[in-house]
């Protein structure tokens, strides 16, 4: 599908009713956080440094919700990849039929890992242990075992086949639980925020590149800064801050999910145009929305989503230690664009995004401040006002 096409599905009524109130704000010359009189909020600064509370997330978020591994078109039919982002060696795999399942990537026989992790997936008809050469199934089934002979019984049974764990494909999202025996229901997990997923077309885009790297701060920190726009002005003045009116955004909340609008530039413009006017329109699909704001969600517990003009940048973060954080961006691009004649736009944008605005600026940020906490100079951080996004007790453990 040519990218408009791919994109042209009508608004949800919750970013319509988002986007008039970006129009309000810009007509009436108020943001929406200068009209609230919430009180300031304190987060004290244990939250961003116990181990005790690195260790409740481990046990309440990361291990037993749905946590994004993946973009579907990173695993084709017949393919294996590994998968350690979040502490558990996961192992993705989509049979021939084209079904997608997750295992512990241990082999069965002696614990030895099964596959390498090598950043993109591998095309195997089987999956063969290189310790012992056990082999399994792309289904999680021992296939056969090195002179079985040796051992009591033939080859078959749950007891020698892959551990596996919960996963699921939704919204062209590869969803695991990294707990054997746990339950995995998206939908559920998702609650309002499942019906807005399909305006965004996240199942048509394609995976470009991704990073993962570990940083010395704390996760939340990274998530702090995407839920609020008080820091454009300042920390990306010469970066994206250009494209963005100042801290004016509209957001709406799915239980501990969150979904936001913040306006750029050419949204103050069309905003300030009379009714009637050329263009005074609301957006009629997802390219067209794009061009005025910037759609972002904090998907609970760990996901981040920035819908760009043309592309999503899909960022996902595991705590390491409680000052230990592991960032994983995926650049996702439309198919239609992911020829040879675009690839040197991708391949500068892809370093503008990674390196100049989140490593050198979101990134950076947030090691100084935990730098910062070590200190003793604080014993809380402030949210304001203007960065109410940071008021959300539910994504909180501690």
């Amino acid at each position: 599908q040519p990218f408009e096409a791919a994109f042209a599905m009508s608004l949800t009524p919750n970013l319509a009713l988002q986007l008039e109130r970006i129009r309000t704000q810009v007509l009436e010359g108020r943001l929406e956080w200068q009209e609230t009189g919430e009180e300031v909020t304190h987060i004290p600064v244990e939250n961003y440094a116990s181990p005790a509370v690195r260790d409740a997330e481990i046990e309440h978020l990361f291990r037993p919700l749905p946590l994004i591994a993946g973009h579907a078109s990173e695993l084709k039919a017949g393919q294996v990849l590994a998968n350690d982002d979040y502490g558990v060696p996961m192992l993705l795999a989509r049979d021939a039929d084209g079904r997608f399942r997750a295992f512990l990537n241990v082999c069965r026989h002696r614990g030895m890992r099964l596959v390498e992790s090598t950043g993109a997936a591998q095309s195997l008809a089987s999956v063969v242990c290189p310790y012992h050469g056990w082999t399994y199934k792309l289904d999680g089934a021992l296939r056969n075992r090195l002179h079985a002979e040796a051992f009591d019984r033939h080859c078959g049974g749950a007891a020698e086949d892959l551990v596996p764990l919960p996963a699921e494909e939704r919204h062209g999202l590869l969803w695991v639980v990294p707990a054997p025996g746990a339950t995995i229901d998206v939908a559920a997990h998702l609650g309002g925020l499942d019906a807005e997923m399909p305006f965004f077309g996240i199942e048509r885009l394609a995976h470009f590149r991704s990073v993962s790297a570990d940083y010395p701060a704390n996760w939340k920190l990274i998530v702090d800064a995407f839920l609020e726009a008080y820091h454009i002005r300042v920390l990306h003045k010469d970066t994206i801050y250009p494209f963005f009116a100042d801290a004016m955004t509209a957001t709406v909340r799915f239980g501990p999910h969150i979904q936001s609008l913040v306006a750029r530039r050419a949204g103050e413009e069309w905003a300030r145009r009379p009714p009637g006017a050329p263009d005074a329109a609301p957006p009629a699909d997802m390219a067209a929305l794009r061009e005025l704001v910037t759609p972002s969600q904090m998907i609970f517990p760990n996901t981040v989503t920035i819908f760009h003009p043309d592309y999503l940048s899909l960022i996902t973060l595991y705590p390491v230690a409680a000052g230990t954080l592991r960032w994983m961006h995926r650049m996702l691009i439309a198919a239609d664009r992911a020829t040879p004649d675009w690839m040197p736009h991708w391949e500068k944008t892809f370093h503008l995004i990674e390196e100049g605005v989140f490593r050198k600026e979101d990134i950076a940020c947030a090691v100084g401040i935990q730098k910062g906490l070590a200190s003793g100079a604080n014993r809380f951080l402030t949210a304001g006002r203007a960065e109410r996004g940071l008021r959300s007790e539910e994504r909180r453990v501690g």
